[in-house]
């Protein structure tokens, strides 16, 4: 299995200044035709649409079993921000736009199954944006390099009494007495343990389980977008009754299901699905809801996330460039309406996190 990384030849230009909307239904119209003319006519589109990125060959959109990420750099703020509000808006889930820190550019890319569908989705979000470039180089780079290239970068990390460690440290770690120790791999699934927003919301629950006395075998904690479900399988590790992480990402419920297992871990009362944030979130209470998301989706969903947390209870929202902390906590103090008692920040290098309780 392969990703396909196409980058920008072009600088995008100025145009999407004068658009009001990221998306209309001419766009959608045009699009409509785009795809299903792929469909159709099959090899003989693709000939053509390849005849409009620089070094794409067709082989590259026949081969089925791969990746395909089209990374487009360069991305201008306005566009990038009209970008991720189309993709939320359309439920377009493949495309996102990579925001690293306040000095570098944004870039846009999106994941698809294979290259076929990766066609069409470039010709849909190129007909709602059409200053979108159409020149890119071509690279491509192996998901089980990717795998085990970010090995190389890991370390354990303590925190309290806690301790998290690479699988692949299990034989050569020496485990303290009297702390736990959770072994991870996070394969293709977000959530090595390494970024600092993982970091923070691991605190933060460290810190509400002092606060309940150690005790949280009654309580309920939500781990909103698990990835390799290194918080939720932490918080059964710690005695939580009941866990359930969820994330839009299949290979990250299976990989959580996985270092479930290999950390012995009891199942009861444990629960990974495969839902985005609405279905998720639909009718439940929890003691505490992590969310080590995006800032951008954390104020979309933001009256979901503040609906799940149950009265007295504690919202950990990670995920925050710290530049934009103050901005989030605003939004989210806006939509609680007094609901709260407090709300507190915490910064760890260029990122954040929000920790907001609930009045009983």
């Amino acid at each position: 299995m392969r990703r396909v990384i196409l980058k920008a030849g072009e600088v995008f230009d100025n145009s999407h200044l004068q658009r009001k909307s990221a998306f209309n239904a001419q766009a959608m119209t045009v699009a409509t035709q785009i795809v299903e003319d792929v469909r159709e006519r099959g090899d003989e589109c693709l000939r053509e649409l390849t005849e409009k990125f620089d070094g794409v060959a067709l082989d590259d959109f026949r081969v089925s079993p791969e990746k395909f990420n089209a990374a487009v750099n360069a991305c201008e703020p306005e566009l990038a921000e009209a970008l991720e509000e189309w993709s939320c808006e359309n439920g377009c889930s493949n495309w996102g736009v990579e925001k690293i820190d306040d000095k570098h550019e944004p870039t846009l890319f999106g994941y698809f199954d294979d290259a076929r569908q990766a066609a069409e989705g470039f010709a849909l979000l190129r007909a709602a944006f059409p200053e979108l470039p159409e020149s890119f180089d071509i690279e491509t780079v192996r998901d089980c390099d990717w795998q085990n290239e970010y090995k190389k970068f890991l370390t354990a990390w303590n925190y309290k009494d806690l301790n998290w460690v690479p699988l692949w440290m299990r034989g050569d770690f020496k485990e303290p007495p009297n702390q736990k120790v959770f072994y991870f791999d996070a394969g293709l699934a977000f959530g090595t343990g390494d970024h600092p927003t993982t970091r923070l919301c691991a605190m933060s629950m460290l810190d509400y389980i002092e606060e309940c006395g150690g005790g949280v075998s009654d309580k309920f904690l939500i781990d909103a977008g698990c990835g390799s479900g290194i918080l939720a399988l932490t918080a059964k590790l710690y005695g939580f009754g009941r866990v359930y992480g969820f994330d839009r990402d299949e290979e990250a419920v299976r990989v959580s299901r996985e270092n479930a297992a290999t950390n012995g871990i009891d199942p009861r009362g444990l629960e990974f699905e495969h839902a985005g944030i609405e279905r998720a979130l639909d009718g439940k209470k929890a003691d505490i809801v992590l969310a080590n998301i995006i800032s951008d989706v954390l104020c979309i969903y933001a009256d979901n996330l503040i609906d799940a947390v149950a009265a007295g209870g504690t919202l950990v929202l990670s995920g925050i460039l710290a530049a934009e902390n103050e901005k989030v906590g605003d939004y989210f103090l806006s939509r609680l309406g007094g609901r709260e008692e407090s709300c507190e920040a915490e910064k760890m290098g260029e990122w954040s996190r929000l920790v907001i309780k609930m009045k009983k």
